[in-house]
């Protein structure tokens, strides 16, 4: 079982969500969140007159999949999200060691399904 982390921009959610449902991954939870990668983009003054790197509003997108999903899922993410452009998002895959329904008390790959 893993854990899937997207970040991407804003206004490729509604593309990505679309994708992922068509393929029958309907099950994520999303979030606002502003952060910047490596890459510098823009730049403003804060108070003290100081150039500081801003941050940039992004969607975080994070699920659970079995082992076996993980390749076709990451697939989708990518196509959906590719412009060639410095800021398309990034996708990190972490180990997830278990999951457990409350309300039937499911446990691992079970909980998912």
């Amino acid at each position: 079982m893993k854990e899937i982390i997207v970040i991407i921009r804003p206004k490729m959610y509604f593309v990505t969500k679309k994708a992922l449902n068509e393929v029958g991954f309907h099950s994520m939870t999303v979030r606002d969140v502003i952060g910047r990668g490596k890459q510098p983009i823009q730049y403003d003054l804060d108070e003290e007159g100081e150039v500081r790197q801003r941050l940039v509003a992004k969607k975080m997108i994070d699920m659970f999949v079995r082992d076996e999903d993980v390749d076709f899922l990451l697939h989708t993410i990518v196509d959906a999200n590719t412009t060639n452009h410095a800021g398309d998002g990034k996708v990190f895959v972490l180990p997830a060691s278990d999951a457990i329904r409350i309300r039937t008390g499911q446990t691992g790959e079970e909980a998912l399904i």
